[in-house]
């Protein structure tokens, strides 16, 4: 059998070599029952972990490039009757970029697009959904709330105007009502390029909703969670779930949800063929695997079996592993879109819960959401906070963490941090003793915001006095990212005195925005009335000064006048 394995490899464009010449007949038979065996084969597209929302360009570009991850285990399963499960976070990574993507990123995307194999879309940076299930979250769903920047995106070139027709169809312009023009030309606005956030994370995918948890991390009560957002058929590993029969055909149902079972033994002699370092171990790997194909007992239901999330591994025999398989008379290698059409079996899950330290790490990075959630009210697009937050939440919950020899409880805890400091991104300015001479007038409050974004907030400001009377209670006030902004708040003093104010930022919607700050006053009540009463007083006392001395004047004048008019007929 081993010189029929090699040679099977050779001939189907495998990557081991015999001089043997292939001898199907001699491999393994068809399964006990006489039928033959239906096999389906799944697998990932990932990348290692990551600690931000997206991959960056440099690593998209290294990962992209021949020998790069992402590379690799494309050109292990590109045509392969393999179904692959395809982080959206490296569709998103890419589009996003538009015309700054590497090259070498869009050449891959182009080349995954093209595919033909079965395709479907896995947890956002494929995220460890029975994990997040256990912390908390109550569904789990592909996020698409991104932040895209249009200039990345030329315009569409505007349609032509004529169109080619057959030799019988006659293309006529469409004009919308209103727009019609006498001179029989039409100006058409160019197609904006840009991509909606569904665009971003959709491939488009050929199968419908799937969640595949890591293996053997499920509990009965991750089931509701995975469909909470929608039926979804969740892959399972045989290790996770209890049958009513030895077998395990892959088309399931437990409950409510649909599922599809891989077999535990099958999956694991599969990995170890595809990733077997040399040719002899791999003719015993492929030995191993087509005799437990043939000793299949579950009828004409199919074995669903999984290559692990570790590839790509060091040495490549995956496509010399499928060849050999479906070269293997007594095996049928089918879809898994026709294994998901099969009556489903009856079945229950083995509860095996995820560890109590990783579901704690990840349940205190979903508790700061609430919080968060309300604080970005005080934005117009309050998911250029909540986005960025789930997408790094989901990066960080990755299943390529968990084997990770980075610090990931470092990474959490960095996480938590950040949340903390956009809490405390906007608040209001301490300043010094303010002095309120005018018995009206307005109390200047200064906001920063250390978002880039602008928001816009409330101010309220109440007295523990009653020497002050505040004349608005709430003053709004938008500061732009990375400023400061004055708000200007009415008051009117009752009497002198040194006031102390609490000064408060709200949303619009009254949430509480960081924390109190605490301002002194000093009042003057009235002392620009006294003053001006003084001095009207004295202009009043200058002009009445001013007429007596007029008066007195004249009179004087009037006497001297009198006298010299006497005293000159005297003379």
């Amino acid at each position: 059998m081993g010189a029929a394995l090699l040679s099977t490899a050779l001939a189907l464009g495998g990557t081991v070599a015999s001089p043997t010449t292939p001898d199907p007949g001699s491999l393994a038979p068809a399964a006990t029952n006489g039928l033959p065996t239906s096999l389906a084969l799944a697998a990932t597209i990932t990348v290692p972990e990551q600690t931000t929302e997206l991959i960056s360009p440099e690593n998209l570009e290294a990962y992209t490039q021949p020998n790069g991850v992402l590379n690799r285990q494309l050109d292990a399963f590109y045509g392969q009757p393999v179904a692959l499960g395809i982080d959206p976070m490296i569709l998103a990574s890419i589009r996003i970029l538009g015309t700054s993507a590497p090259a070498s990123a869009v050449s891959w995307l182009e080349r995954l697009e093209g595919a033909p194999n079965e395709t479907f879309s896995l947890a956002y940076a494929d995220a460890d959904v029975a994990t997040l299930a256990q912390a908390g979250l109550g569904s789990i769903t592909v996020p698409t709330d991104f932040t895209v920047d249009p200039n990345l995106f030329p315009e569409a070139p505007a349609p032509s105007e004529s169109a080619t027709a057959g030799p019988d169809e006659t293309v006529s312009p469409t004009i919308a009502p209103g727009n019609e023009d006498d001179s029989g030309s039409e100006e058409t606005e160019p197609e904006s390029m840009v991509p909606t956030g569904e665009q971003l994370v959709d491939l488009p995918f050929t199968l419908a909703a799937m969640m595949w948890p890591r293996e053997s991390t499920v509990i009965t009560t991750d089931l509701p969670v995975f469909n909470a957002a929608g039926p979804v058929t969740t892959i399972l590993d045989s290790t996770n779930v209890s049958y009513v029969r030895d077998a395990i055909p892959a088309s399931a149902r437990i409950g409510d949800s649909g599922a599809l079972v891989a077999t535990s033994d099958i999956s694991a002699l599969l990995r170890e063929a595809g990733s077997a370092g040399s040719d002899a171990a791999w003719v015993a790997a492929m030995a191993e695997l087509t005799a437990a194909l043939a000793g299949w007992t579950a009828g004409d239901s199919t074995v669903l079996a999984t290559f692990g999330r570790d590839i790509p591994f060091s040495t490549n025999r995956i496509p010399a592993t499928i060849a050999a398989l479906t070269a293997t008379p007594g095996i049928v290698v089918t879809s898994l879109a026709a294994t998901m059409d099969e009556a489903a079996v009856d079945a229950s899950i083995v509860d095996q819960p995820v560890s109590a330290d990783r579901v704690a790490l990840v349940a205190g990075m979903l508790a700061t959401e609430p919080a968060i959630a309300q604080f970005s009210s005080i934005l117009e697009t309050p998911s250029l906070i909540t986005g960025e937050r789930r997408r790094t939440l989901l990066a960080l919950a990755s299943t390529a963490w968990v084997d990770s020899t980075s610090d990931w409880p470092a990474e959490v805890s960095a996480y938590v941090d950040g949340s903390t400091e956009i809490l405390e991104s906007v608040q209001v300015l301490e300043s010094s003793t303010i002095n309120l001479l005018s018995e009206t007038g307005d109390l200047p409050v200064t906001v920063s915001n250390a978002l880039p974004y602008p928001v816009t907030v409330y101010v309220t400001v109440t007295s523990n006095t009653a020497i002050l009377d505040v004349l608005e209670g709430r003053v709004a006030v938008t500061v732009e990212g990375g400023s400061q902004s004055r708000a200007a708040i009415p008051v009117q003093s009752i009497a002198n005195g040194t006031a102390s104010l609490v000064v408060t930022l709200s949303s619009v919607t009254n949430v509480p925005i960081s924390s109190p700050t605490y301002m002194t006053t000093n009042v003057q009540a009235g002392w620009d009335t006294a003053f001006t009463t003084i001095v009207a007083v004295l202009v009043l006392l200058m002009f009445i000064g001013g007429i007596i001395r007029t008066v007195r004047r004249r009179r004087r004048l009037k006497a001297e006048a009198a006298a010299q008019s006497i005293a000159g007929p005297a003379a």
